[in-house]
């Protein structure tokens, strides 16, 4: 079985470098701000709770640089003490992050039915989701 440590570590330095790389299409204050936020997680290396905090954040960052905004709190300079990312990130950012990265999702107006149209459409769809495939109502 393989240390689970050494994943942990090896985890995050693989997004760190990804999100790296995507840092580079930020504004020039944006990356200089993220930037800050990779120095203060790569220090968080001297407890597993650590090692577990920084990956969640480096995770969570990735997610938020591949959708090409930069949201609170990662708009301000980490805290000295950073709590779980759950107890840290507001719920609706963490949110809006998820579904910007889901790659089935489709943001767009809703559609207008008619209450005929209700019952003769049957088509079903299969999306993939990160977690399982679920089927959806068109």
């Amino acid at each position: 079985m393989a240390n689970p440590i050494k994943a942990l570590n090896e985890h995050f330095l693989y997004n760190c470098k990804l999100a790296k790389a995507l840092q580079q299409l930020l504004l020039p204050n944006e990356r200089k701000l993220i930037e800050l936020w990779f120095d203060k997680l790569l220090e968080m290396d001297k407890t597993v709770d650590q090692m577990i905090i920084r990956s969640d954040y480096m995770w969570f960052i990735l997610l938020m640089l591949q959708s090409k905004k930069v949201k609170e709190p990662f708009t301000r300079l980490p805290p000295s003490n950073l709590l779980p990312l759950k107890k840290f990130v507001r719920l609706h950012i963490y949110e809006e992050v998820l579904i910007a990265n889901e790659p089935n999702m489709v943001l767009s107006e809703p559609r207008r039915i008619s209450r005929d149209s209700i019952f003769s459409e049957v088509e079903m769809i299969t999306a993939a989701t990160s977690c399982s495939s679920i089927k959806h109502s068109k």
